[in-house]
């Protein structure tokens, strides 16, 4: 690496440094709130504030490298372009490109590195967090125990009561949802009851009169039982008032490497086979019954009307089962290609968002280079507007791919693109030292 690359390199190190310490600090007091309402709240540890804040720190700085990287090459070249270096360096006959090239080099490496931080270590920092916020929300739920309001603070379970009374222990209207299991939930409802708190204080004990129980399964909604009670006991455990710490091996979308991804969206998709064989089927089956409708069959004497009606009104009993039967089969198919994307969409995002560090490089050194301004304020400014609208984009992209309006890729890889065109196309008028305008005219 020669002297000028390094140059270039070194006046990058403290904007990209400070930007980073700014944007992480942004990061930590919007999720401080909620952290202070532990306290306050739940009387936890500072200790284990201060865990809960580390853990989070790992998708803050998934978020603030290739921001502070937009910061730092905006800063460097505009402040290089303020002091008329960029003009010295023309004038020696460098090619502009040519200080381009250690900036690439090091935003790919920061790039690979990021990518290896985002699957190696941020699915398990995010599990560990998910985990430990869990047990801090079930920690004294009886001071949240309010009538007519949810209480979502006890892991795995969505309890709703009308009516409580603190003296009696009685309770009416209850639901309770339970969701330890996503793919299996029970949802109970009963009229009234009573609560209490036993085994001290770690397990509440419903005692439950004239209510149903409702199963569901989420994989194939035709299975499905009610079942009703006169008396039901029903026990909530783990809401203890002591932080007690669990283990889960339970694991969302982002709490997951990539090869764990990638290999749950193989089983959704060999899980799918069988739907699509189905529909495949009924299609055939339909075409089947309306093929062996033949012409002569239009024209039967008037004698076989009557058996020519029944024989019409079976078929067509026939055909409305098979549309039904298709329906369902459509549906599955349709489910299990919403879930498909949600996963590919987050396989995706572990590569694009370290990524726009390249691309934040190819379109902050022309725009440095043509605003000719040096001032940290100034490219921070410009930076926060780049990334909000990068951000809708994401956002938008995701929830797009989420309802099937668009592949995965593209929403997720559509941002990167076209800010690495903008910014080659900046590049060509630094290059040709021309300005938008006069590109657009065709002078």
């Amino acid at each position: 690496m020669n002297l000028l690359s390094r140059y270039i390199l070194k006046e990058h190190i403290a904007p990209f440094c400070f930007s980073f310490f700014i944007i992480t600090f942004v990061l930590i007091l919007e999720t401080l709130p909620r952290l202070v309402d532990l306290v306050v709240g739940k009387s936890v540890s500072i200790f284990v504030v201060l865990e809960l804040m580390v853990l989070n720190l790992a998708w803050m700085l998934a978020l603030s490298v290739p921001m502070a990287t937009l910061v730092a090459t905006l800063s460097a070249f505009g402040r290089l372009t303020a002091d008329f270096e960029i003009r010295a360096i023309r004038a020696s006959g460098i090619n502009l490109m040519r200080l381009l090239l250690p900036l690439i080099a090091v935003s790919l490496a920061l790039t690979y590195a990021m990518v290896q931080f985002n699957d190696k270590i941020l699915p398990d920092l995010n599990h560990k967090a998910r985990v430990l916020m869990g047990d801090v929300r079930t920690m004294r739920p009886t001071l949240i125990f309010r009538p007519g309001l949810f209480i979502d603070d006890i892991r795995g379970y969505l309890i709703l009561l009308d009516r409580v009374n603190h003296q009696t222990s009685e309770v009416g209207g209850v639901r309770i949802n339970d969701i330890r299991n996503p793919e299996a939930p029970v949802m109970i409802i009963a009229d009234h009851g009573l609560m209490e708190f036993v085994d001290r204080g770690n397990t509440i004990k419903f005692t439950l009169y004239d209510g149903e129980i409702h199963e569901i399964n989420m994989i194939d909604r035709d299975d499905y039982r009610r079942i009703t009670f006169s008396k039901q006991v029903f026990h909530v455990t783990d809401v203890g008032s002591e932080l007690r710490r669990t283990e889960t091996k339970h694991k969302t979308d982002r709490e997951m490497n990539i090869a764990e991804m990638e290999k749950y969206v193989a089983s959704l998709e060999q899980s799918a086979d069988p739907y699509r064989r189905r529909a495949r089927n009924l299609v055939k089956k339909e075409i089947d019954a309306l093929l062996s409708v033949t012409p002569a069959d239009t024209v039967a004497p008037i004698s076989a009307a009557t058996d020519d009606s029944a024989a019409l009104q079976a078929l067509s009993a026939d055909m409305r089962a098979i549309d039904r039967q298709l329906d369902k089969s459509l549906s599955q198919i349709f489910e299990q290609g919403k879930l498909m994307n949600k996963y590919n969409i987050e396989i995706y995002k572990k590569y694009s968002i370290p990524f726009a560090c390249v691309a934040f490089a190819l379109f902050g050194a022309p725009l440095g280079i043509l605003t000719r301004r040096g001032g940290l304020g100034y490219s921070i400014a410009i930076s926060l507007g780049l990334f909000v609208i990068y951000w809708a984009f994401l956002i938008g992209g995701e929830s797009l791919a989420d309802r099937g309006l668009v592949e995965p890729f593209w929403a997720m890889w559509g941002a990167n693109i076209l800010i690495s065109i903008a910014g080659m196309f900046l590049l060509y008028l630094v290059h040709t030292e021309r300005d938008a305008l006069s590109f657009l005219r065709r002078d």
